[in-house]
């Protein structure tokens, strides 16, 4: 009889500590490559997700166009995108065009971490007179980011004094620069280190040369977060704990880079975590940059068509006010 009680009381128990498991919501997120993706690496390899009872799979899109095709047909639910193309479709101005098109920033992954990498050839930002600027989407992304940059530092014009060849994703750019169908590009980390131990010039960095910018945002379409707040609010809680890891262990998120980064050295790791901890890199606590927004809006006014409308008709803040108790 003792035997038999201690049995069930065992299954009992294996049952209690299964459950939580059995109990997690799987989702899936979409989003581009390169180091700023640490945050949600940390909080999937480190449990912050499961924490909130979240099983969290991502993957890498290559390129806007695509990335907005899936998470508008519902194939991932979560996305970390460039702020400037949730602006550019919400619009009507991206490469498609989605009649019910809601998809909102709803936290900040970095503040434009990227870098302007040219050709071995280009030695400034004059030699790219003549020549191909190579992007994800003409309008979108990073794109008028560097016409800004190219303008301001050596007065050319897009379409006057430089074509654009618009061919996805920073794995796309790269090949572009590296095949010739492109002679400068927006580039991000470690991409960018490595291509300047290959010889490219490295012209300079966006976060320095544009200012304060709003990089890329975690987002969600409005219509899954309306029937979903309780996974978007875990996912948020997940992704704020996650960066507070960032900031404040630099070993274990150093360990998680080399892990999800092939071929990473250690000296590479702890440069990449110096960028992505330092100025223009992750935002701290994942929160929008404002003023970061404010610059997004002004470059699209400029190189994107339609003037922008206020920034709360891209962003909604309730789910990450209600998480983290600020607004």
């Amino acid at each position: 009889m003792l035997r038999v009680t201690a049995m069930v009381l065992a299954a009992g128990v294996a049952v209690g500590l299964a459950a939580p498991a059995s109990a997690q919501t799987e989702v899936k997120m979409i989003g581009f490559g390169g180091g700023t993706n640490v945050p949600s690496w940390v909080a999937i390899d480190k449990g912050f997700f499961l924490k909130e009872g979240l099983k969290v799979t991502q993957d890498v899109t290559s390129g806007s166009k695509e990335q907005m095709q899936d998470i508008m047909a519902g194939k991932y639910q979560f996305a970390s995108t460039a702020f400037d193309n949730i602006v550019a479709y919400t619009e009507g101005q991206g490469t498609d065009k989605f009649a019910d098109y809601d998809v909102v920033a709803i936290a900040g992954v970095h503040s434009g971490m990227n870098t302007v990498v040219a050709r071995p050839e280009i030695k400034k930002y004059s030699d790219l007179k003549g020549k191909v600027v190579a992007v994800d989407s003409p309008t979108s992304g990073y794109a008028t980011v560097l016409y800004q940059i190219v303008k301001e530092k050596a007065g050319l014009e897009k379409d006057k004094d430089y074509t654009t060849n618009s061919v996805g994703g920073t794995g796309a750019r790269v090949k572009a620069l590296k095949d010739g169908t492109g002679h400068v590009a927006m580039i991000s980390s470690p991409n960018d280190m490595q291509l300047k131990d290959e010889g490219f010039t490295i012209l300079g960095d966006a976060a320095t040369e544009i200012g304060e910018f709003q990089g890329s945002a975690y987002a969600v379409r409005k219509s899954y977060a309306k029937d979903h707040p309780k996974e978007v609010e875990a996912f948020l809680r997940g992704i704020v704990a996650a960066t507070d890891y960032v900031f404040s262990d630099k070993a274990g998120t150093v360990e998680v880079l080399k892990s999800r980064i092939k071929g990473l050295s250690d000296a590479d790791a702890g440069k990449l975590y110096d960028r992505l901890t330092g100025p223009g890199g992750l935002n701290k606590r994942a929160v929008l940059n404002t003023q970061g927004i404010e610059t997004v809006l002004k470059l699209r006014t400029l190189y994107g068509g339609a003037a922008p409308t206020k920034p709360e008709k891209y962003i909604d803040l309730s789910f990450y006010e209600k998480v983290t108790g600020k607004k």
